[in-house]
């Protein structure tokens, strides 16, 4: 009882401050008098200043930055002047995908532009591609990758079961498919999709209704233009001050689920499936089973308003579980300005618990899966709130870092305003990444050893792919920064233990009669001393596509035993007693 009072009060006292002291106020006198500027200078990262008199300890996660891969000239452009226009907040996304098919992970970094100004030159997105995962290199303007607008998120699979992955941009406006002809370039066959034109943010590839052809959500943010802007001056009026509008003010957007026709068209189906809610702010979306019936769900980080919850019920048919899942709102019962989301097992039980990243005095959110479409919010006993309630969170990722076979937790973080110290504020605009090592059955903490040189410094970060960049078996990232250039982290985590290296094995499933990325795939790995599962997910972190290979670490276990795949079509792979370290490529069986 003493225990559940000290709760009881600290979760009264935390919501109090978040009250007092949040972002989300604003004053009601339109102001449109101060002329835009220009956009500030791109920034470069922010040492993290520290009094430490001694040198870190070694942490069993480690990552060596290696950004010097990457044409040192690109810089995620984001659009944001001194006008503080709401799109420019969010920072663009970066998918991680093999678009030429040579067995190494290529980049495609999204890239904004001036949403007053659409005259005003941009840069344009950027398709790197891989060489042997050394260096990236550039696609020649021919290949038609080079898009310029505002693009926010970035969404990847093979939509047309074809064998090249293809390109969803989320844009402010029409969004764009840029489809793989296998030939080194992409064309544009956005026409497939209407013309629907709203402020999209992030995306998930998914087969609902499990015809072998993906399907795709898109999460909307609001219903903004440059009209609603100038109806609303948000910060201080003298001295002016001018910051971004709290997401309170401005009206959701309906979100869209675009069912494939199987022809290469695409017709929105969400309001027909009720599911085309209108008060969510979309952010962060991920596809994944959250009950293990073996119906792909969704679940849908959004700003302010109550992250969503749709329970695949089977025959293309969904049911709204966002009021009665528990995880729509904190344990407090409040909405949080969500943004990155991921699922995933963290504790062994064989269920897709859901992580959150949210606001400034809004800590990590992670709910449990109880099961049956109930979740718990357990931040503060898992140890995933410790260290995040001054920052703000964005891409995210439950991945096993350190190959010992339980999921970790990465967030990238970074603030919205560059001048809240203009108003007396002391929230940093540049803050640093952060890492929660998974302590088994679910409890983690917080990482403060030596991670490697990156984690010493802050940047205003936004978006984060993951996936295996070097073909070594374990999860690297590469991570965007608002009007910065972008990171890449290799997983060096190895190295911190020569003397005793952890087992993996790594899977790359290929669909016949489900849709050829095998999204909503299952994965068993019976190794020595226990069963780890893993999904392959449409969506998740926050903007971002990802590697979707599957590396599962097996800790000290030497060998394993069996591998059961369980694929979206009911039929069932069994590798029995496979090499680890090492990649196998499974094809699903082509007659049931």
């Amino acid at each position: 009882m003493r225990y559940l009072f000290y709760a009881v009060f600290v979760a009264a006292v935390v919501t109090t401050v978040v009250l007092i002291s949040r972002r989300y106020y604003k004053t009601s006198t339109p102001n449109n008098s101060y002329p835009i500027q220009a956009s500030p200078a791109p920034r470069s990262h922010h040492k993290i200043e520290t009094t430490q008199a001694t040198p870190l300890q070694k942490s069993p996660i480690f990552f060596t930055d290696s950004s010097h891969q990457l044409d040192s000239s690109f810089v995620s452009f984001s659009g944001m002047t001194h006008e503080k226009l709401f799109p420019t907040a969010n920072g663009s996304g970066v998918a991680m995908l093999d678009y030429d098919q040579d067995g190494w992970m290529d980049l495609y970094f999204a890239c904004s532009s001036y949403p007053d100004r659409p005259e005003v030159s941009s840069p344009p997105n950027a398709l790197c591609r891989s060489q042997f995962g050394a260096a990236y290199e550039h696609a020649p303007d021919q290949a038609g990758a080079a898009i310029t607008g505002f693009t926010q998120g970035v969404a990847s699979a093979d939509h047309n079961n074809d064998g090249f992955p293809d390109l969803y941009l989320v844009r402010l406006g029409s969004d764009i498919l840029l489809q793989n002809m296998g030939d080194g370039t992409l064309a544009d066959a956005s026409g497939s999709f209407g013309t629907d034109a709203r402020w999209g943010t992030s995306a998930a590839f998914l087969d609902y209704d499990e015809d072998g052809n993906l399907d795709l959500y898109v999460a909307n943010y609001g219903k903004w233009n440059m009209e609603w802007h100038k109806q609303h001056y948000c910060g201080q009026e003298a001295p002016p001050v001018r910051i971004y509008c709290s997401p309170k003010i401005l009206p959701a957007e309906v979100h869209n689920l675009y069912r494939s026709n199987g022809d290469g068209t695409f017709a929105d189906v969400a309001a027909n499936l009720g599911i085309a809610r209108s008060d969510g702010r979309g952010q962060g979306v991920v596809a994944a089973d959250v009950n293990n019936d073996g119906h792909i769900d969704l679940y849908v980080a959004n700003d302010l308003s109550p992250n969503f919850l749709f329970l695949n019920q089977g025959k293309g048919q969904f049911m709204d579980a966002t009021d009665t899942s528990c995880a729509a709102y904190n344990a407090d019962g409040q909405v949080e300005a969500s943004m990155g989301v991921d699922a995933e097992d963290v504790d062994g039980d064989k269920l897709a618990d859901l992580v959150v990243t949210n606001f400034f005095l809004e800590h990590n959110t992670l709910y449990r899966n109880l099961d049956a479409g109930l979740f718990q919010d357990v931040s503060h006993w898992s140890g995933v709130a410790a260290g995040s309630i001054q920052l703000v969170g964005w891409g995210t990722a439950l991945e096993d870092l350190d190959e010992d076979g339980w999921c970790d937790l990465f967030v990238v973080n970074g603030h919205v305003d560059d001048n809240l110290a203009q108003m007396g504020r002391d929230e940093p605009y540049a803050q640093p990444s952060r890492v929660w090592r998974n302590q088994g059955s679910g409890q983690f903490q917080k990482m403060e050893g030596d991670l490697g040189d990156y984690f010493r410094t802050a940047h205003v970060s936004r978006s984060a792919a993951f996936g295996d960049l070097d073909n070594d078996g374990d999860v690297d990232i590469a991570i965007t920064h608002k009007d910065e250039r972008p990171t890449i982290l290799r997983n060096d985590s190895r190295s911190q233990r020569p003397a005793e290296p952890y087992g993996w094995i790594q899977l790359s499933l290929q669909g016949t009669l489900s849709n050829r990325d095998a999204v909503a795939a299952s994965i068993e790995v019976h190794s020595t001393d226990r069963v780890i599962t893993r999904q392959i997910k449409g969506g998740r972190s926050y903007l971002s596509a990802h590697d979707l290979r599957v590396c599962v670490g097996l800790g000290q276990s030497a060998t394993v035993q069996r591998v059961i795949v369980r694929w979206p079509s009911g039929l069932t792979t069994e590798l029995e007693n496979p090499s680890t370290c090492r990649t196998h490529t499974v094809r699903e069986p082509q007659s049931k």
